[in-house]
């Protein structure tokens, strides 16, 4: 999961961008969400490598802030535990 900020100037271009925006092959967009109180965007996703996760930051990267968290579903997390944490 990625929260995705701008600066308030930058608002325009950002628009503009993400309109024009495809995803690169290997990254399965899972949800998307705008922050209405502020310059954010929350995305969830499943990316197949580094590559692909490398293609669709760095385009950004000159004018976003990427903040990236490594999540899994509850329940596929307490599975992931039992099998090898036991």
């Amino acid at each position: 999961m990625d929260i995705i900020t701008w600066d308030p100037k930058d608002i325009k271009e950002v628009a503009e961008r993400f309109e024009k925006w495809e995803y690169p092959e290997g990254i399965n967009v899972l949800g998307e969400w705008d922050d209405l109180s502020s310059c954010r965007h929350i995305l969830l996703y499943e990316v197949e490598n580094a590559e692909a996760y490398a293609a669709g930051m760095f385009p950004w990267l000159d004018i976003c802030r990427f903040d990236s968290f490594p999540v899994m579903e509850s329940s596929d997390t307490m599975k992931f535990m039992a099998e090898h944490m036991g």
